[in-house]
């Protein structure tokens, strides 16, 4: 088992630097769970951001916390409306057999808006009716395609997650393994990931399974950034207005 898998978190608590995410999408499941939701209100909810910033984890952590069956599919392999109709539609018409509560999760829906044949309105359709609570994930949801979802879901911003946070996670793993790397390698990986604690992770697994290990030999990682990230960055995380970016 790789160490990213070992030590997913299993509940809220073990998630690290996305607190208000957690708070967010608590209590929308929440919310749609009892059935508090405005009739304006957005029956799904995006959780977007960077590589290994823990959405799929989070949702996973949720349906974990609210005892609810995960129902997962990939969007990159739901591009067409028929596919998306003959898989999605019976998930959100059955009810669980095992558990009260559903969750259905749309993982990399990115990948829906590739070589879209009907599926993202299919998507929309479906969320329309669906009497569980959506969510859906992306790496970059400010693609034009998407922009009907976006105005149909409530969106959660997932942060890069703080080095200083990465290594406090990675200590705390190599303390579980009964493993030591010297700190100014634990240091490096943390900032040398760039906010991707699952990358980081990876990292430390490879490295402490090397007889040694110095700062010159971890890389720079090459992550790319949307847009819209480098923009935040650039007038240093000001709120944007997102509809300026929506072309």
């Amino acid at each position: 088992m790789t160490w990213t898998e070992k030590y997913r978190p299993k509940n809220f608590l073990e998630i690290k630097g996305q607190d208000e995410a957690v708070r967010k999408i608590k209590n929308f499941v929440e919310s749609f769970n009892l059935g508090k939701l405005t009739k304006t209100a957005k029956k799904a909810l995006i959780l977007h951001g960077g590589p290994g910033t823990g959405k799929t984890t989070l949702v996973h952590v949720t349906a974990l916390e609210f005892q609810a069956e995960i129902f997962e599919l990939n969007a990159s392999d739901l591009r067409n409306k028929n596919k998306l109709h003959e898989i999605l539609k019976p998930a959100i018409e059955q009810k669980s057999l095992i558990k009260k509560r559903k969750i259905i999760l749309v993982d990399e829906v990115d990948g829906i808006s590739a070589v879209d044949r009907g599926g993202l309105t299919e998507l929309l359709s479906l969320i329309a009716i669906s009497p569980y609570p959506i969510i859906i994930t992306a790496n970059d949801i400010w693609k034009k395609k998407l922009s009907p979802l976006r105005k149909k879901s409530e969106l959660i911003k997932l942060n890069d997650i703080n080095y200083g946070t990465i290594k406090d996670v990675l200590i705390k793993v190599l303390r579980e393994e009964n493993k030591f790397l010297d700190n100014d390698v634990l240091t490096e990986i943390a900032i040398k990931s760039k906010g991707d604690l699952r990358a980081a992770i990876n990292d430390l697994h490879i490295a402490s399974r090397l007889d040694d290990v110095s700062v010159s030999d971890i890389s720079e990682r090459n992550k790319q950034e949307s847009i819209f990230s480098a923009l935040q960055y650039v007038f240093k995380n000001a709120n944007l207005d997102t509809k300026m970016l929506e072309v």
